[in-house]
């Protein structure tokens, strides 16, 4: 049952400025690892080989450090999550890692520890859905505490670890190309140099512009989905309209419970309960290439990838429940979906199975790793989705036995987009799925400052 009390007040409003630290060792090893390369880059001007400093090594050590710190929110969220669910994170800790399946075939099973997308607060219990009236409300009919309409819609701060780390790895690969573009200097400059060995061609701004149009095209595209879910309101499935809408709410099921997912058709690694996923079936194959190197010879290196040989995705017909009433997701219907972290990863050494005897006779090369990748969602999960709500078929109400007076009951939501709107089904609530956002000013106006910078480099 759902209070009021049981919902923490959370400070959504990120300010002006934060700054994180890492939330986990690995995470703590690879900030450490990018400071002694940001340092080690300075450090090298001492040595008379290098003849100056190496600000490229210093740039890629701020891009380490900037990959190692979570966001505010994120951190926020996982100590909420921790204070309200203890009993639910310590049981995913305990049951994730890795497991050793077979020795002699290294086949292994690994389950995330950690799930940024998980509930924050406590969800209703399965004994508390109420199946034979499933689009009914709950029985406190309130919301459910973990819903936009009652802990609010979170805002980033406006500069943040992302803001400095970036800015910095821009401005030292700015320094770096100063120091390589002899083609824009007069030959006195070069005194002492290797001319022969020194740029040609194109002014390395060109390169700066190319890095600067990537950063900015990928942080528009990543502001604009920001800004569909914080400027759309939340509905309430209880008063839910048809047209376009976001709704979030729990996974529950329907008159047809979901069936047993078989990965890549083999039953031993079979998953229930999900309503909606995706998995994927890698090989890791390396292979000898011939290639010419600098001075003409003839040599040759060996070359390991994961490549991807198939894949499938499915969905079942779910309820999304808000506390105040249920409504039908088709989610087959919906082209974008996020599911978060994997659910659970299969690998091995051999695939003994027919099919994979098949796929070790179509590739050359050597196969030397099999593995399986399987994502989801769960009856019970929490669910963000931008959709479309529309009214169902009298022909499919009529079978189902439905109340039609229960208004949200003769609506269906799907995936289909509108003029400035992208339907998308997500795993987790807005909360989780905003965890990992920043401001317009990172999004947009450092990326922008860093083209400016880049073109006027050509003038220089």
């Amino acid at each position: 049952m759902t209070d009021s009390a049981t919902t923490p007040q959370v400070e959504l409003d990120g300010g002006t400025f934060a700054f994180t630290l890492p939330d986990h060792w690995t995470k703590w090893i690879l900030f450490v690892l990018g400071g002694l390369l940001f340092i080690f880059g300075f450090v090298m001007s001492a040595d008379p080989e290098f003849g100056g400093p190496v600000p490229a090594v210093s740039a890629i050590g701020c891009l380490l450090m900037l990959a190692a710190c979570p966001t505010e929110l994120a951190v926020k969220l996982t100590k909420i999550r921790a204070q309200m669910r203890p009993a639910a994170v310590k049981m995913r800790s305990d049951a994730g890692g890795v497991e050793l399946e077979s020795f002699w075939n290294s086949a292994t099973v690994e389950r995330p520890s950690h799930d940024d997308r998980d509930w924050v607060f406590p969800a209703p219990p399965e004994d508390d859905w109420h199946l034979d009236s499933r689009y009914a409300a709950d029985a406190d009919k309130e919301l459910i505490p973990e819903h936009p309409n009652r802990v609010g819609t979170p805002r980033p701060p406006q500069f943040s670890n992302y803001g400095i780390f970036s800015a910095l790895a821009f401005l030292l690969l700015l320094w770096q190309a100063s120091l390589l573009d002899w083609g824009r200097r007069p030959m006195e400059a070069c005194l002492g140099c290797d001319v022969s060995t020194t740029t040609s061609g194109p002014h390395l701004a060109f390169y700066l512009i190319g890095i600067s149009v990537i950063w900015l095209g990928v942080s528009v595209f990543m502001w604009k989905r920001a800004q569909a879910m914080q400027d759309t309101p939340t509905s309430n499935i209880r008063s839910m309209a048809v047209g376009t809408l976001e709704l979030v709410g729990q996974v529950r099921p329907w008159v047809e419970h979901p069936p047993t997912v078989a990965v890549d058709g083999d039953l031993s690694k079979s998953v229930d309960d999900l309503s909606a996923w995706y998995w994927k079936y890698e090989i890791y194959r390396c292979r000898k290439v011939h290639y010419t190197d600098s001075e003409g010879n003839r040599r040759t290196r060996e070359e390991c990838d994961w490549e991807t040989i198939r894949s499938d995705s499915g969905g079942t017909p779910f309820i999304l429940h808000d506390g105040t009433g249920g409504v039908f997701i088709s989610p087959e219907s919906f082209s974008r979906s996020e599911f978060g972290n994997h659910l659970v990863r299969w690998e091995c050494r051999h695939d003994r199975r027919l099919k994979g005897l098949f796929t070790n006779l179509m590739f050359q090369g050597d196969v030397r790793r099999h593995r399986w990748t399987l994502w989801g969602l769960k009856l019970g999960d929490p669910c963000y989705l931008l959709g479309t709500a529309q009214s169902r078929k009298n022909a499919v109400l009529e079978r189902e036995e439905v109340d039609r007076t229960v208004q949200n009951a003769l609506l269906e939501v799907v995936g289909e987009d509108a003029p400035g709107f992208k339907a998308r089904l997500e795993r987790g609530t807005e909360l989780t799925a905003l965890s990992g956002v920043r401001s317009q000013v990172e999004y947009l106006i450092i990326p922008t400052l860093a083209l400016v910078t880049s073109i006027l480099t050509l003038s220089a």
